[in-house]
């Protein structure tokens, strides 16, 4: 049926819709007429002629009245696009409302898709530039010294490894983000879970040469799901060590929160962050500095990736820095976790 009714244009259904709903009219009033004064009365009498009639002046009614109303919808449509035009009839300001922020949100989506793919691109681009740089250089100059032979192919791993890092993450990243991600929230102990995400990065902050604490309240528990929190504290534990300076502490707390809610934070004692990145710091491939954290291995991915997480498990995760005192993410989770359709 969809399909020879949908050859149709639009008016014409809008029209055929007005006189369907006639006929239903008139169907029950001929039907509550014969009931109560016989049939008799509807073969002697001009009804069914008259229903015709009626149908057919309904139909071309709904014809003008589907044209009226596709016409002020393309009006509607003209004036949203215009800029300093003329403001809307009261009833309609709504709906142009609404299809503002449509808009508005479809061409958020879109930029965000080109930049996402501009800086995806730009970042896989870089580790294939240097493998090829690197190769080209080596065949070249037709190097047979095995020292260098493996200097060339150690520089090229070291590229692809860089390379296959920012996928991992990618695709990480596009897990979190999948509407199909199946959410399995456990009863968790928060200090001793605490305790496990600092190990975690132990090796990475002995490097650097950054000591760790973790703490929380005794007997403090969350139902959530552990694995989406413990990556988005991975995360924000990476981030703190990255930038913390040597000989300083990055510290790990949980404690509990107003309306019954948990509290986690990340602080480490580096140099802050400016007011005007607030806003940014959590988009994809954004970085502070960029130049330092290209060199340090680092895709401008964590906080996105962590956001994302706690956002999924129904919570919030908040920045709060100073020049003096360094800078703290605090993430706020519901004690128990709360499904959402």
């Amino acid at each position: 049926m969809k399909a020879w009714w949908g050859r149709f244009s639009l008016r014409t259904r809008l029209a055929g819709a007005f006189g369907l709903l006639a006929a239903g009219a008139l169907i029950f009033l001929l039907a509550i007429i014969a009931r109560t004064l016989g049939l008799t009365s509807l073969e002697h009498g001009k009804i069914l002629p008259s229903a015709i009639f009626a149908l057919a002046a309904f139909f071309v009614g709904g014809w003008f009245v589907a044209g009226w109303c596709l016409t002020e919808i393309s009006r509607i449509g003209q004036r949203i696009n215009e800029k300093g035009s003329r403001p809307m009839p009261p009833e309609l300001e709504g709906l142009a409302a609404l299809l503002r922020r449509e808009a508005q949100k479809r061409d958020r989506l879109l930029n965000e898709l080109r930049r996402f793919t501009a800086d995806a691109s730009h970042e896989l681009r870089t580790p294939l530039t240097a493998i090829r740089t690197v190769g080209e250089i080596a065949l070249r100059k037709g190097q047979t010294d095995p020292a260098h032979l493996t200097e060339t192919i150690g520089s090229m791993l070291e590229e692809a490894q860089r390379m296959n890092a920012l996928v991992e993450r990618l695709l990480r990243l596009a897990r979190v983000e999948s509407e199909n991600l199946i959410i399995k929230p456990l009863d968790i102990t928060v200090e001793s879970n605490l305790i496990e995400w600092r190990d975690s990065v132990a090796v990475l902050a002995e490097e650097k040469g950054v000591r760790l604490r973790a703490e929380a309240q005794h007997d403090l528990h969350i139902t959530t799901d552990r694995e989406l929190l413990g990556d988005a504290v991975a995360n924000l534990l990476h981030n703190a060590i990255e930038h913390a300076p040597p000989g300083s502490v990055v510290s790990l707390a949980g404690r509990e929160s107003a309306n019954d809610t948990i509290a986690i934070d990340v602080t480490d004692q580096g140099p802050g962050i400016a007011p005007e990145h607030h806003d940014r710091i959590f988009e994809r491939f954004y970085r502070v500095d960029t130049a330092r954290s290209r060199s340090e291995g680092g895709f401008g991915l964590g906080l996105c990736i962590a956001k994302t997480s706690v956002e999924r498990l129904g919570g919030t995760i908040n920045l709060r820095t100073t020049q003096a005192n360094g800078t703290t993410f605090t993430i706020t989770l519901a004690k128990r976790f709360i499904r959402q359709d």
